[in-house]
C-alpha cells in the first residue's frame, strides 16, 4: 500500500510539536518567504549590514519620519552619550553636572511658536532625569543640553516611554507619568503605586493603556489622559509584562511567566487572547524576547535562537492577503549576533539595532536583494508505527532562475543533537536550467549513498540557493513523495 506525501504550501505556523501539526505548517525554516507568493517557496529579502559602525552600544534608535518630520533620517543614540544622524556624528551629550546622558527615548513636538524640535529623554544619574533638545536636522550648534530636568524615585530605572497627544508630550518613567506641554514645563501628572514599574504605554483615541509589572504579576491600567486617577485596573498573576506594541485598537504583548518560555497575546481593550504559547522548559521552545515593533500592520518580534540554529531570528506576525490567516513565522535571521535590539521602520526600509554596535536593514522595495542559502524543514511524517516503508520516488516542480535547489531527508530525529541530513538531489542550473520538474527515483537515492530502504518516519529539508547580489530567487512549487509499505504487521 502506497502513501503519498505532498508539500506545496507552508503558509501557516511553525510547529512546536514534532509529530502533530496544523495543515500547511512546518517544522522550521530560515529566511524563506511564503506569504506573498502562495504558490511557491522563495527566499526572503536580505537582512543587510548598513555599514554604520559605532564605538559603543546603541541605547535608542528612532525614525524621524514616523515622528512627523518629513525626511527618512534615523537617529542613533549610544551608551557613551554620542548621537548620530544615520552614520553621521552630530554631538555628544555632556554637561558639568551630568554623569550619564544615555538616551532612552526620542520624540518630536512643537513649542508655543509652532517650531518643531526633537526631544531626548535621558537617564542621567541616581534619581535625576533630563530632557535635551535639538532642531529636526540635529544641528550640533543648536543642541540644548540639560534643557529640562525632573526627578524619578529610583536610580536604576532605564525604561522610558513617550506619547504625543495634540502637542502634549507624556513621559512614563518608573511609576509616574510626566507631562510636558507646549510651554515646555515638565510636571508630574499621574502617580501609580511605588512598587510598580511601567513597562509600556499605548494610546487609542482618547484612552491610554498603561502596563506595569510587580515582580511576577502584570498590571493593566485604563486612563483617560486628563484625570489624576485611573479608570480601571486589572492584574495578571504570573504574567509580568515584558514588551507591548500598539496597533490602533489592539495591543500585542509578550508576557513572560518564566525565564524558559514566554507567550504572545493579543489585547483588545481589557481582554487578552493567547496567540502563541511556548512549551514550558522544552529544549526546542522558541523564546520571545523583549523587543516588538510594527510596520504596516506587521508585528516584528525578536526571538531567541532555538536548538535548531545558531542564528538570531526576527519573527513576523501578519498576513499579506486578507483571505489568508495571520501566522507567526521566522522571517529573517543573521549570523553571530547575540541579540537584535531595537527596531524602527519606514515605508520602504526596516532598521534593526544589534548588540554588536551595528545597524542592519531590510529593504521592502521590489525587487529586493535576496539571501543566499536558506531552507525550510517539513514536519516529521509518521504513519502507523507497525508499517515499514521505503522511498519509491519523488517528483519536484520548480523554477531555478539561474540558481539551485537541494533536497535532503532524514529518517529519525534526536532532540539532544542535530541529526545528520542526507542529500538526495541537487537540482542545479547547469543540468536543469530549462526544466520545470524532475523525478527522483529510489535507485538514484541509493546511488547517492543514502540508505532509505526501510523506515517508520521521514522528514524533508528543502534548501534554496541564490546569489546575494542577484535579484532573482529560485522557486519551489511542489514536491510529491511516494512511499511504499513493505509490511503492515
Amino acid at each position: 500500500m502506497d502513501r503519498i506525501l505532498e508539500f506545496k504550501s507552508f503558509d501557516w505556523w511553525e510547529s512546536d510539536d514534532l509529530i502533530k501539526w496544523p495543515a500547511n505548517s512546518f517544522y522550521s525554516w530560515e529566511n524563506i518567504e511564503v506569504r506573498k507568493n502562495l504558490s511557491a517557496l522563495q527566499l526572503s529579502p536580505l537582512l543587510e549590514d548598513t555599514g554604520w559602525i559605532f564605538d559603543a552600544s546603541i541605547t535608542f534608535i528612532a525614525n524621524l519620519e514616523t515622528l512627523w518630520v518629513p525626511n527618512w533620517w534615523i537617529v542613533v543614540c549610544l551608551k557613551n552619550w554620542k548621537i548620530f544622524l544615520n552614520w553621521a556624528f552630530k554631538t555628544t551629550l555632556v554637561s558639568a553636572t551630568t554623569a550619564h546622558n544615555r538616551v532612552y527615548w526620542i520624540w518630536v513636538n512643537e513649542d508655543l511658536t509652532w517650531t518643531q524640535y526633537v526631544y531626548y529623554v535621558t537617564w542621567t544619574s541616581f534619581w535625576a532625569w533630563k530632557i535635551h533638545r535639538s532642531t529636526t536636522d540635529l544641528d550640533p550648534n543648536l543642541f540644548v543640553v540639560g534643557f529640562k530636568a525632573y526627578t524619578v524615585s529610583s536610580w536604576n530605572t532605564w525604561f522610558v516611554w513617550v506619547i504625543n497627544n495634540v502637542w502634549l508630550m507624556y513621559i512614563a518613567v518608573k511609576n509616574k507619568v510626566f507631562l510636558m506641554e507646549q510651554d515646555e514645563i515638565v510636571q508630574t501628572y499621574l502617580t501609580l503605586p511605588d512598587n510598580e514599574w511601567i513597562k509600556w504605554f499605548t494610546q487609542f483615541q482618547w484612552r491610554f493603556k498603561i502596563y506595569t509589572s510587580i515582580w511576577n504579576t502584570g498590571v493593566q491600567y485604563i486612563w483617560n489622559w486628563v484625570s489624576t486617577a485611573v479608570l480601571y485596573r486589572q492584574e495578571w498573576i504570573n504574567l509580568p509584562v515584558l514588551w507591548v506594541v500598539n496597533n490602533w485598537a489592539y495591543d500585542y504583548a509578550v508576557l513572560w511567566p518564566s525565564s524558559q518560555y514566554s507567550n504572545l497575546y493579543l489585547i483588545s481593550w481589557t481582554q487578552k487572547q493567547l496567540l502563541k504559547a511556548n512549551l514550558s522548559t522544552a529544549s526546542y521552545s522558541r523564546i520571545l524576547w523583549q523587543y516588538l515593533s510594527i510596520r504596516d500592520w506587521i508585528i516584528y518580534i525578536n526571538w531567541w535562537k532555538s536548538w535548531q540554529s545558531q542564528n538570531e531570528w526576527i519573527y513576523t506576525y501578519w498576513n499579506y492577503y486578507p483571505w489568508t490567516k495571520k501566522s507567526l513565522v521566522q522571517s529573517y535571521s543573521w549570523l553571530n549576533i547575540q541579540w537584535f535590539l531595537q527596531q524602527v521602520h519606514t515605508d520602504q526600509t526596516s532598521y534593526f539595532a544589534a548588540d554588536d554596535n551595528k545597524v542592519y536593514t531590510i529593504s521592502h522595495i521590489n525587487p529586493p536583494s535576496y539571501v543566499a542559502t536558506w531552507y525550510v524543514i517539513t514536519n516529521m511524517y509518521q504513519g502507523f508505527i507497525w508499517e515499514e516503508k521505503n522511498l519509491n520516488f519523488l517528483k519536484v516542480w520548480f523554477k531555478l532562475n539561474g540558481w539551485s535547489i537541494k533536497i535532503y531527508a532524514r529518517t529519525e530525529m534526536n532532540l539532544s543533537v542535530e541529526t545528520t541530513w542526507n542529500l538526495i538531489k541537487t537540482i542545479d542550473n547547469a543540468t536543469y536550467w530549462s526544466k520545470k520538474s524532475v523525478r527522483i527515483d529510489n535507485n538514484e537515492v541509493i546511488r547517492s549513498w543514502v540508505n532509505l530502504w526501510t523506515f517508520n518516519e521521514i522528514q524533508f529539508k528543502f534548501e534554496l540557493n541564490s546569489d546575494i547580489w542577484w535579484w532573482n530567487t529560485p522557486l519551489l512549487y511542489n514536491t510529491t513523495v511516494w512511499l511504499t509499505t513493505l509490511n503492515n504487521k
